[in-house]
């Protein structure tokens, strides 16, 4: 089961297919392919896998939800907060959130593949876990990046 996040409506022959919601169901897990660039830098376009298995309980903060969106889009994020009926989530390579509705949670990330070279990193690994103590100091760092060019350059100038 090697699937690309996609919109169902892009491809003709999706209806032939499983959908991800589909294969969870019958199996628990499953693997597909990444698409896009919000997970940077774990996760590459078209490169990394993510085993993805259905949800047993409500999602924690720092977990990677799978949910799809209204208009069939598949969506890779991580919950920074958990609210009583919805998750804020955020992606690795975004500045900023959005609020999802527990019910268009599908799945969470039980580890990935980050490359072809098939070593699987489990979301429970150390080094993963490492990865997760940098992510405010990386996000701190993409929002200094993304100040408008003005601004940074009054607050950094060092003429008089």
């Amino acid at each position: 089961m090697y699937r690309s996040f996609c919109r169902p409506s892009q491809w003709p022959w999706i209806s032939m297919q499983k959908t991800i919601e589909q294969v969870l169901a019958e199996e628990g897990r499953g693997f597909f392919q990444t698409s896009g660039d919000s997970m940077e830098p774990l996760l590459h376009h078209r490169k990394s896998t993510v085993v993805i298995q259905a949800p047993a309980s409500r999602l924690k903060r720092w977990d990677v939800a799978l949910f799809r969106r209204p208009t069939g889009e598949y969506v890779l994020h991580r919950v920074i907060r958990v609210e009583p009926d919805s998750y804020r989530i955020l992606g690795d390579n975004r500045l900023w959130p959005e609020m999802v509705p527990a019910g268009w949670v599908i799945g969470v990330m039980a580890g990935f593949y980050p490359d072809e070279s098939g070593q699987y990193v489990s979301c429970q690994s150390p080094a993963y876990q490492s990865y997760l103590k940098t992510l405010r100091l990386r996000r701190a760092r993409l929002w200094l990046l993304a100040l408008p060019g003005r601004v940074r350059r009054k607050a950094f100038s060092f003429r008089r």
